[in-house]
């Protein structure tokens, strides 16, 4: 495999991790009382870093086994990445979201059910060993990935902002 597709595929990866560590639920807000922006992110980002560092786990070793050809096996890790996604992303919809933003809120969980739908596509071509569709869908991951990023740059996300740079 050529040195672009395995970096593309590894970013893609990367992205999933930090997609994925974006979408633990935290606790709702106190009974009849509106939430802030602020503690939104103060319940949110305890919850993505530890979700981060699970999400670590499932890629390591992912860059050794695209690069060594072993695309079947890869290929598990990417669904699996994309089940977490999923079931996270229904906890995260359970987490009050501050009434000024929760349009913004809704669009950048749309944002990440795409993530969760591309991650399973990019596992469906790695498992039939397709790296050529692999490698489309990883660029579209990216670009979901920051389309996620720039709708909730106001909130000054730590580990709930898609940084691939973190895993590198």
């Amino acid at each position: 495999m050529n040195e672009r597709i395995e970096r593309k595929l590894a970013a893609a990866a990367v992205a999933a991790v930090c997609a994925a560590s974006a979408v633990l639920p935290a606790a709702p807000a106190a009974f009849g009382a509106e939430i802030t922006r602020d503690e939104y992110v103060a319940r949110v980002e305890p919850i993505c870093k530890r979700n981060t560092e699970a999400n670590r786990r499932i890629f390591a070793g992912a860059k050794g086994e695209v690069k060594a050809g072993e695309l079947k096996k890869a290929s598990k890790r990417f669904f699996r990445a994309a089940e977490a996604l999923e079931k996270a992303i229904g906890q995260l919809d359970a987490v009050p979201k501050p009434p000024p933003d929760a349009p913004k809120l809704s669009k950048w969980i749309g944002y990440l059910e795409r993530e969760g739908g591309l991650l399973g596509e990019i596992g469906g071509a790695l498992a039939k060993e397709n790296k050529g569709r692999a490698q489309v869908l990883s660029v579209r991951l990216r670009r979901n990935s920051n389309l996620a990023n720039n709708t909730v740059l106001g909130f000054d996300f730590e580990y709930c902002r898609i940084d691939p740079s973190r895993f590198s």
